[in-house]
């Protein structure tokens, strides 16, 4: 069995951690780390791994360094929803990196018996995701531009506005130069694997699902192994209904 919990509050510079002992919610140790991988794989020489489950938020990129090297070391850890931890622990009082350490591990043990190892995706998988939300991004702001230009464009039926609609259309084209790019290096990754390049065909045999529609799944479920069935999947994706009735 499993003896200590460590909680970490991830953040962009440091990593706040807490320790407890499994059965009585002992701390047996606080700091604050770097997040760096010298300084995380100087701290993560001291402990046995077996003997230890580390558990976080999922907070994006800030955390992925910390997830490889527990992957590396084979330390069992978990990823924490943020809103599912918030909402589990009531109404609190005060708030530090600190304190939320301590309650990212007091929720672990708690709840340890329902809660599954978090499982590393394949590193074309992670490029894949980080590929999608570059995209997305870029998206947002080619929108924006759009827009922007497209108001621009009225105003400029009563002042002079060329010098600022020219910039605005140079940004949209390299914004959209780029989007384009993103989208062949997704779709190299694909092609270069098998079982992405399988899964990749099933999903755009389906009537109205493209390109970007079929990735994004792809990345969603880690390949469609992130859920045991439809129903999850279809929780997750915000599309099975859910009575709210009440008196």
């Amino acid at each position: 069995m499993k003896k200590l919990i460590v909680g970490i509050d991830i953040s962009k510079d440091v990593l706040d951690y807490c320790i407890l002992q499994s059965i009585d919610f002992t701390v047996v140790g606080r700091g604050v780390i770097e997040n760096n991988k010298v300084a995380i794989s100087r701290w993560l020489e001291k402990f046995d791994s077996e003997a230890i489950i580390v558990s976080m938020e999922h907070t994006g990129h800030y955390g992925a360094l910390l997830t490889w090297l527990l992957s590396e070391r084979k330390i069992c850890f978990h990823m924490l929803n943020p809103l599912e931890l918030k909402r589990s622990m009531g109404i609190q009082r005060g708030k530090t990196d600190a304190i939320d350490a301590y309650r990212i591990a007091c929720y672990t043990i708690n709840n340890r018996q329902k809660m599954e190892p978090y499982s590393l995706p394949v590193e074309k998988l992670r490029k894949l995701k980080v590929l999608m939300t570059a995209r997305e991004r870029y998206v947002k702001m080619s929108v924006q531009l759009k827009n922007s230009l497209k108001a621009n464009q009225i105003l400029a039926q009563t002042i002079n506005l060329k010098g600022l609609i020219r910039e605005e259309k140079r940004q949209i084209g390299s914004l959209e130069r780029s989007i384009d790019r993103f989208e062949d290096q997704m779709k190299a990754i694909i092609d270069s694997t098998e079982e992405l390049r399988t899964n990749y065909k099933k999903i755009t045999q389906v009537i109205g699902v493209g390109p970007i529609t079929a990735i994004k799944c792809i990345t969603e479920t880690d390949n469609f192994l992130k859920f045991s069935n439809a129903r999850k999947f279809s929780c997750h994706s915000g599309l099975a209904p859910f009575p709210y009735q009440s008196g």
